[in-house]
């Protein structure tokens, strides 16, 4: 038997040798180009249809991604899908990705332009983005490739190329922390943070030697076939923005060695990149490049096939059969913190709006250092509606569970109107103390339970024309209140997929347990909005919304208020409603659809189109059609960093004329 088993070892070795005779090694070589380079994945997807086995990688800048990632085992319609599904705007920021965000977070985000971390010990610098998401995700997918290895252990043996701005020299990695390598290559300067290593201060390997076949000849490639994204030539005019302006500044400083390392090719293939820059990640711009990249591979076909067979190599069968194809589960390390920072954190949101002119808003959040963990925050909002508020935190070791204490002031001043016509101007201040022992925060919902006190103090009263409007009287209330959110929409202002879901119920008292003397007013909210995704552009959004007092004749401080395009943007009751610009006050019982078609024409151009109806009575039993509102709305918007720039055109049954609405920035 023992005979037999060595018997059968030999000829398997045998015939293992047989199969593999020695043969020349092949490289691939990857020129860097930032958004150019997707095209690369392409052309591995021809050099594998060609039947060249593939012995090593090297790669610049987006190269050395496209590259190391192939080395160390995903296939080429992976790699198609990863750079097809991205949400590169987040990607290539330091903005925390809305998936891992608390509702709150997701909030803030929408509300503030700038969010900056104060005191504390802040990284170097030296670039505009950090690239903490970029790291987050290159964890993920070279998730058994964290520890300092050789590259040469790879499944295919890699390099990279770095600029070390110190020395001004070239550094090429065959070893170390491959994601850290990664990272250095495709430091794009002024644009990511340089990686430092030592002594070293390491940029874009672009800056010196973005096409490195001089390093696969080094590597031992005996077959060289490269790619190149760069600009042979550049036109004045393709120089239109900042990633043609660092592109540029990369293709000249790399120039010295780019004819050099073309002669050092056996096959040198040119991808036409003209009208595309380091930063076209648009989904059109990557479909294209993706197209070019086959192309450009495909129009030198038969000099593969030459290439292949004058080096006797045998066809291989690819993909290849242990490459990976799907993306690795996130753990726990390898998703952003949610939790409440432990630095102190600023932020400030401007606007612009033709009713209310221009607004600021401040705020700030920090930690207190005390044996019950506290986090502190305050907000200071200025135009003409003003409000300045402050909070304290629990921090509890129960995710999402953090019980609160705050005082809000508001300044306010606001015209109503009653039946279309323009009836009062009231001013006043409303002081607010709200404790929430119950404030559950998570990724798509929120809980909140607790008590409320409220007291307006009405200053100034202009009568425009004669109306029904309540009594204008100083008094404080006290409530009980709980309300619950849901939001998987995929934009905050945007969306083309998920739902929102609000709903609050509070019971409104004067003393804890009645209403002047009498049962207290129950406040009911809820409002709904679905997006079913029509086409690839298209987007119908369907919304339901209700606001029921029962009980006690309610003040002016809870009547109903209707106008506007959002809820609770001039007082918290208000809800919006379809080409009515004013701030309608209706009957104590009110119920609304909307019905928004919604189409993304352009990158972060969106066009709207809204139709609304509302009916509101003072008697549920009894209907009356001169109680029923319709409206009609076109919107306009440009999506921006600072918020939505756009202009809405509406008309109601009820003005019955046009309203013009201008807005700039995010919506506070």
């Amino acid at each position: 038997m023992k005979r037999l088993t060595t018997l059968l070892l030999i000829l398997l070795t045998a015939c293992s040798l047989t199969a593999q005779p020695d043969r020349p090694k092949v490289a691939v070589v990857l020129s860097g180009g930032g958004a150019k380079g997707v095209a690369h994945i392409s052309a591995l997807k021809v050099i594998e249809e060609a039947g060249f086995p593939i012995d090593i990688v090297c790669g610049t800048s987006m190269g050395a991604l496209i590259g190391s990632l192939y080395s160390i085992g995903y296939s080429t319609d992976f790699l198609d899908s990863l750079v097809r599904s991205q949400d590169w705007a987040t990607l290539l920021s330091d903005r925390t990705d809305p998936a891992y965000l608390t509702l709150r977070q997701r909030e803030e985000q929408n509300t503030y332009a700038v969010i900056r971390g104060l005191g504390g010990s802040q990284p170097q610098r030296g670039g505009l983005i950090r690239g903490r998401n970029l790291d987050l995700l290159f964890r993920r997918l070279c998730s058994d490739y964290l520890d300092s290895l050789s590259f040469d252990s790879l499944p295919i043996p890699f390099a990279c190329v770095a600029t070390d701005i110190v020395t001004n020299r070239e550094v090429v990695f065959h070893s170390g922390h491959l994601i850290q390598a990664m990272r250095a290559s495709m430091a794009i300067p002024g644009v990511f943070t340089p990686v430092r290593m030592g002594q070293m201060i390491l940029l874009d390997g672009g800056l010196r030697n973005n096409y490195p076949a001089d390093v696969a000849r080094a590597m031992g490639a005996d077959i060289v076939i490269g790619v190149s994204v760069q600009d042979l030539m550049t036109r004045p005019e393709d120089i239109n923005d900042v990633g043609a302006v660092m592109g540029q500044l990369i293709s000249i400083n790399s120039r010295n060695k780019f004819n050099d390392n073309i002669k050092l090719s056996d096959l040198f293939i040119y991808v036409d990149v003209s009208g595309y820059s380091a930063a076209s990640f648009s989904s059109a711009s990557i479909d294209t490049l993706l197209r070019r990249g086959d192309e450009a591979s495909r129009r030198l076909w038969d000099r593969l096939i030459a290439l292949r067979r004058h080096h006797q190599i045998d066809s291989v069968a690819y993909p290849r059969p242990d490459a990976m194809n799907a993306m690795p589960v996130a753990t726990d390390e390898q998703r952003p913190s949610t939790t409440i920072t432990r630095v102190p954190i600023a932020s400030a949101g401007f606007r612009f709006d033709s009713e209310e002119m221009g607004a600021i808003q401040l705020g700030i959040k920090f930690p207190l250092k005390t044996t019950l963990p506290m986090g502190l925050a305050g907000t200071l909002r200025l135009g003409r509606r003003s409000m300045a508020r402050a909070e304290a935190t629990m921090l509890t070791s129960r995710p999402g569970f953090n019980p609160t204490l705050a005082y809000t002031l508001r300044v306010n001043d606001i015209d109503i109107y009653t039946a279309g016509t323009r009836t009062h101007n009231v001013r006043y201040r409303q002081h607010t103390v709200d404790l929430t022992p119950l404030d559950l925060r998570l990724h798509r919902y929120t809980i909140h339970a607790g008590l409320r006190w409220d007291y307006f103090n009405y200053y100034g009263q202009l009568l425009a024309a004669s109306g029904d409007i309540p009594d204008l009287v100083n008094d404080h209330y006290i409530s009980y209140h709980a309300s619950a959110d849901l939001n998987t929409e995929n934009d905050w202002y945007f969306p083309s997929r998920g739902t929102r879901f609000h709903a609050t119920y509070a019971y409104r008292t004067t003393n804890f347990y009645s209403f002047d003397g009498t049962a207290g007013l129950s406040d009911i909210n809820v409002h709904w909005r679905l997006n079913l995704p029509l086409a690839s552009r298209w987007a119908l959004q369907p919304m339901l919304y209700s606001r029921l007092l029962l009980g006690h004749k309610p003040p002016l401080a809870y009547s109903n208020l209707m106008g506007g395009n959002y809820f609770g943007l001039v007082v918290e009751q208000q809800v919006p409603f379809a080409g009515l610009g004013h701030i309608e006050l209706t009957e104590r019982h009110l119920a609304a659809a909307q019905l928004q078609l919604q189409y993304h024409l352009h990158k972060n151009h969106y066009i709207q189109l809204r139709a609304a109806a509302a009916y509101h009575t003072d008697d549920l039993a009894q209907l009356a059609a001169d109680n029923l509102v319709v409206g009609l709305q076109a919107a306009y918007h440009y999506n921006t960093i600072i918020g939505p720039i756009g202009a809405s055109l509406g008309y109601t049954t009820l003005s019955r004329e046009p309203y013009l609405f201008i807005n700039i920035g995010h919506i506070f």
